[in-house]
């Protein structure tokens, strides 16, 4: 049982990628979290400061230079503003990803663009939703801290710790 538990992450993280070019069928999954591949318009210009909690990385997969990250934002001052990008120290590169079920039935997950974060509740990266594909990093541990940025439109660039774990912040077993 725990080989399973210990090869799901694995396997979820090495389906991740670009899906065939022209894949049909596809279905919303904005109740799970994801928004989909569309462009975002830009937000009104306007101070905005964010909010940032629950910000946590999975160690890496044995033999993988690609993990996952994820963290809830909201907004504590201004309206709406468009997260753009983030960087983490050491990473090639991050990408905003999500998941999308196939006409076929297999779930893919690809990048999906700035996201908007606004007053209608917190902008969520979690496990099954929306998340950070990190690329390129030295592999991490459970316990070790992270430092990344959150470029947004209006906010700017803000700091961000990701803690190292194997389960959410507050979780105590496996999912």
């Amino acid at each position: 049982m725990r080989f399973i538990l210990a090869v799901i992450p694995t396997l979820l993280l090495a389906a991740c990628g670009n899906p065939e070019a022209g894949t049909s069928g596809e279905i919303d999954l904005s109740a799970h979290g994801n928004s989909g591949t569309e462009e975002q318009d830009p937000v009104a210009e306007q101070a905005t400061t964010i909010d940032i909690r629950a910000s946590w990385m999975r160690p890496h997969p044995a033999g993988r230079d690609v993990t996952a990250a994820y963290v809830v934002l909201n907004l504590s001052e201004g309206s709406e503003d468009l997260l753009e990008s983030v960087e983490i120290e050491g990473a090639e590169r991050v990408e905003l990803h999500g998941h999308f079920m196939t006409s076929e039935g297999v779930m893919q997950m690809r990048e999906i663009g700035p996201q908007r974060v606004g007053d209608e509740g917190p902008l969520v990266f979690t496990p099954g939703g929306r998340h950070l594909m990190v690329f390129g990093l030295a592999p991490v541990a459970e316990g070790d801290r992270v430092s990344g940025t959150l470029h947004f439109q209006n906010a700017g660039a803000v700091p961000v710790t990701f803690e190292v774990r194997s389960m959410p912040p507050g979780q105590t077993t496996e999912y």
